[in-house]
């Protein structure tokens, strides 16, 4: 949280997080550093000398009998066990009246650690809500392994710092030091958008033509209904936000085997030269008929061998091919990698051949999507040959034979370890322009990541 911050604003952003307000009878609200009320609250944190690492709490002060003031005895108090845990032993502060002010019981040592949830089948999510306590959702991640295999693939990083951790304790530090991280980023940001709406409602009301602030709210209610769309496709329509795995068939030509990409959006059947030459029949090609393909994107055409024998099953078929060369065929994994060098770079192992909108009306074929089965009609005779499954295609097709997870996870390790040292380097940035000019500097994390 920004030292910036005034007393006022911290106790404001309170007010809305969890939903507190001023009580005549209660109490009135303040912002505490151990125990001791921060005044006046027009000062900032800096100058109420609360430093990195340090406590505060909400507490419902009122006067007392001899003018001084003093917690509410009948305030329920904040519970700080599940994020705190069981520290040293020690024995806590009594509570006045007894059941009032905060319970800092398990700071203290005094409560024990609560017994772990967990039932066959549970999720990693599942767990987290079950278990908010740092040592028994440690507990369970180090005593079921599929458990922390969910956990590792949402979270590498702090998944390799827990598994790399000498003992238990440490491992739940480690947790529960990630646990307050995310807490106060997620509180400054929650602070930053509450200042930001409630400058923009005083705008309004000065003036209600406020074009900007008119934009302002006009965006956010639109969110609102994009995040409610998000989760009624997610809940009723989960397909929908899964990738769409590409039409192969197995087929040969002059006996090697190779697999065809089935696209009836395509105009013509489409080889690549390495393909071509694999089977022999690139001395096949008339040159007559070379130029430029252009579509989603432009290739280079090299030109057409007239007639291919392509065998489906016991079944040759005479295709006529265009053939184009490797390094502008289209890719077929669905990859949007935007490099440049990428797109520049041949792709023969993306699609050795594409069956056309030609072909497939020659030899009347049908795409059966419920059997997942292509179908060709030989007179009275039809011909089903099965499209391709997951497994048996490579990843640069949108499959997973031989997808390496150890590699995949290795690699997201690297981009989250980039990314924290990133964010860790922009939080020092503005931590020293802050005790330079007292003026804090928004860290926005969108802009990290397209660092």
């Amino acid at each position: 949280m920004p030292n910036s911050l005034t007393i006022q604003e911290v106790l404001d952003l309170g007010k809305a997080l969890l939903g507190l307000e001023d009580d005549g009878d209660s109490g009135k609200l303040v912002v505490a550093k151990y125990g001791k009320a921060l005044v006046p609250p027009t000062q900032t944190l800096a100058e109420a000398g609360v430093g990195s690492g340090d406590l505060l709490a909400f507490l419902r002060m009122r006067p007392s009998g001899g003018g001084q003031a003093a917690v509410a005895a009948s305030s329920p108090g904040l519970d700080f066990s599940n994020l705190l845990g069981a520290g040293s032993t020690g024995s806590a502060p009594a509570s006045g009246g007894g059941g009032g002010g905060l319970n800092f019981s398990s700071l203290l040592g005094q409560s024990q650690t609560p017994e772990s949830v967990y039932y066959p089948g549970m999720s990693f999510e599942q767990a987290l809500q079950s278990n908010p306590h740092p040592r028994t959702i440690v507990e369970l991640l180090q005593k079921h392994s599929h458990l922390f295999k969910e956990f590792n693939y949402h979270m590498p990083l702090l998944a390799q710092q827990i598994q790399q951790a000498p003992s238990f304790e440490i491992a739940v530090e480690i947790w529960r030091k990630d646990m307050v991280t995310n807490s106060i980023r997620s509180a400054a940001a929650t602070s930053q958008t509450f200042h930001k709406e409630r400058a923009f409602r005083q705008r309004l009301q000065q003036n209600s033509n406020d074009t900007e602030a008119k934009e302002y709210f006009s965006k956010k209610d639109a969110q609102v209904l994009v995040n409610e769309q998000y989760m009624q496709a997610m809940q009723e329509y989960p397909e929908s936000m899964g990738k769409v795995l590409m039409l192969y068939i197995n087929a040969k030509i002059n006996s090697h085997p190779l697999q065809a990409f089935v696209d009836s959006g395509a105009q013509m059947t489409i080889m690549s030269k390495s393909c071509a030459q694999r089977c022999g029949i690139l001395h096949l090609l008339d040159t007559r008929f070379h130029g430029v393909a252009v579509g989603v994107g432009t290739g280079t055409i090299l030109g057409r061998i007239h007639i291919v024998q392509l065998q489906i099953g016991d079944y040759h078929f005479p295709c006529s091919v265009t053939i184009m060369d490797d390094a502008t065929l289209p890719q077929s994994g669905g990859n949007s990698n935007n490099d440049q060098s990428t797109k520049n770079a041949a792709k023969p192992k993306d699609m050795d051949l594409l069956l056309g909108l030609d072909m497939l009306k020659r030899f009347n074929c049908s795409i059966d999507l419920m059997e997942g089965k292509l179908l060709f009609r030989l007179g009275g005779t039809i011909l089903e040959t099965p499209f391709l499954h997951e497994k048996d295609l490579d990843a640069s097709k949108g499959g997973t034979k031989g997808f390496d997870a150890t590699r995949s996870n290795r690699e997201l390790e690297d981009a989250q370890r980039k990314y924290k040292e990133q964010s860790e380097n922009k939080q020092q940035q503005n931590q020293t322009n802050q005790d330079g000019d007292g003026k804090g500097v928004d860290v926005d994390d969108d802009d990290m990541m397209n660092d």
